[in-house]
């Protein structure tokens, strides 16, 4: 997946940096956007909870705000056979909560010890882009130097590491800081 390519980012950046220069520092913050928000295709939670007296609640909340779900299969224990839920096993609640229901093909009270769910989340093609021109912009200004000056000029150059974790917070939806949507 590429979010922007380098004759995409000129259009945003201004820079003397040749095509594969660029390409390089957006393929880099390509790969600190997919680190801190995940990947847009689709995703496998596996949900384990060996020795939980009764399995799990009868909710879940995923990692993502979820597109669609592809499917979810249930087991007892480690070593058994795989269940398919049917859609009528359970209800998504907002983006991101799944219940249990008692009644459908494959009735239960609680999830299975072990679930596995395959969803596709949601896109944030815009707000990754947004992310990635501005990380991309910082690269490119970074000097390394926290001061510099130049004749009677004295300049001071922001915290790299900083406005880094800044603009990827921007991405909201990390899997330590989900929206409840």
């Amino acid at each position: 997946m590429t979010i922007l390519s380098a004759t995409e980012l000129r259009q945003h950046v201004e820079t003397d940096l040749s095509a594969t220069a660029l390409d390089r520092l957006a393929s880099a913050a390509e790969q600190l956007i997919i680190r801190e928000a995940g990947d847009v295709t689709a995703l496998t939670e596996i949900l384990n909870e060996e020795g939980y007296p009764r399995g799990r609640e009868r909710i879940i909340y995923l990692a993502r705000t979820v597109t669609s779900i592809t499917s979810i299969k249930e087991r007892e224990h480690f070593d058994d056979a795989q269940t398919t839920l049917s859609a009528d096993d359970y209800r998504q609640e907002g983006g991101r909560r799944l219940v249990r229901l008692r009644e459908g093909t494959n009735p239960r009270l609680f999830w299975a010890p072990h679930t596995e769910i395959i969803y596709v989340p949601v896109v944030d093609s815009d707000l990754r882009e947004i992310v990635q021109i501005n990380l991309v912009k910082l690269a490119v200004m970074y000097s390394g130097a926290q001061e510099e000056r130049q004749g009677d000029f004295d300049f001071e150059h922001v915290d790299y590491a900083k406005e880094t974790r800044g603009h990827l917070a921007q991405l909201n939806n990390s899997k330590n800081r989900m929206p409840f949507v």
